[in-house]
């Protein structure tokens, strides 16, 4: 493809010059991806709130009716928590692509044990099912459009921590093999690569990326990188690779952290752009 439009619906933080748009700003993530390809316009992630997607969708003049495709990058209620309300309002042939434990039980026990897994119930999930495409593997959504599937962990450093799921009627440990991305191939400049939080790395999401593709140059990363509570080996170990990559763009936001964004600014100057509720990328 050659055009490609990335539009920020839900994310943490406003930047000052939308205010006047009315706009809203909650913990989570979702961004709309629209291409010059037939079938390809993408909502990846839902935000936590459906009122605020909602509410910001039409502050930014984004009709539903544009949707072809969902994308849940993982199970957690920060990126899912606007699907039902969303289900009820798209078109009834969009359909949601996920990893089958992205509807497993999801919890953190810091400070204290919280459920923050999917929201649908069992019944509103079986009341939707023929709309879900669950798969652990790539799922190729439109020409030179694809999720990554199921992460292949090859670093030593991007594992994730603090999760927690249900297994035999006990906790263990959630090592979120449900986390994917969405990758479009750009004509001539190489991948595009968008997270929502990236748990499975991001090192660790771009070399999917490029082992599926069998493109190695990088043109843009976009959204959330989970570095915000990573420890400075950890940070610096994802910085060695990404110069390694060499990004054209970087794009973080969300569960980035405002120290591991001042990082990349340090090793990438001005290709590293903060983005916010409301903002459109186009490349």
């Amino acid at each position: 493809m050659k055009k490609a439009k990335f539009t920020v619906l839900f994310e943490d933080s406003l930047d000052g010059s939308k205010k006047g748009l009315g706009l809203k700003a909650k913990h989570g993530l979702s961004i709309l991806l629209e291409t010059d390809r037939p079938k390809s316009t993408i909502l990846v992630d839902t935000g936590q709130s459906s009122e605020i997607l909602l509410h910001n969708m039409e502050a930014l003049g984004v009709s539903l009716e544009k949707i072809d495709v969902i994308l849940l990058s993982h199970g957690h209620y920060d990126h899912t928590g606007g699907l039902l309300e969303l289900l009820k309002k798209v078109k009834e042939d969009v359909h949601i692509i996920a990893h089958p434990d992205a509807l497993k039980p999801k919890f953190k026990a810091s400070p204290k044990l919280q459920r923050i897994g999917f929201p649908l119930t069992p019944s509103q999930i079986e009341a939707y099912k023929n709309r879900f495409v669950l798969a652990k593997n790539s799922v190729l959504i439109a020409d030179g459009v694809l999720s990554t599937g199921e992460v292949e962990r090859t670093t030593s450093y991007e594992k994730p921590y603090g999760f927690w799921t249900v297994k035999d009627q006990m906790f263990v440990e959630d090592v979120m093999c449900d986390d994917q991305a969405l990758v479009l191939s750009l004509e001539g400049r190489g991948l595009a690569v968008i997270s929502g939080c990236a748990h499975a790395g991001v090192v660790n999401t771009i070399r999917q990326a490029q082992k599926l593709t069998g493109v190695d140059e990088v043109y843009a990363i976009v959204g959330g990188l989970h570095l915000k509570d990573s420890k400075k080996e950890v940070i610096d170990a994802t910085i060695e690779d990404l110069v390694k990559v060499d990004p054209r763009f970087i794009f973080p936001c969300h569960c980035t952290g405002s120290e591991p964004i001042s990082r990349l600014r340090e090793a990438f100057g001005g290709r590293v752009r903060r983005v916010k509720t409301g903002d459109v990328i186009e490349i």
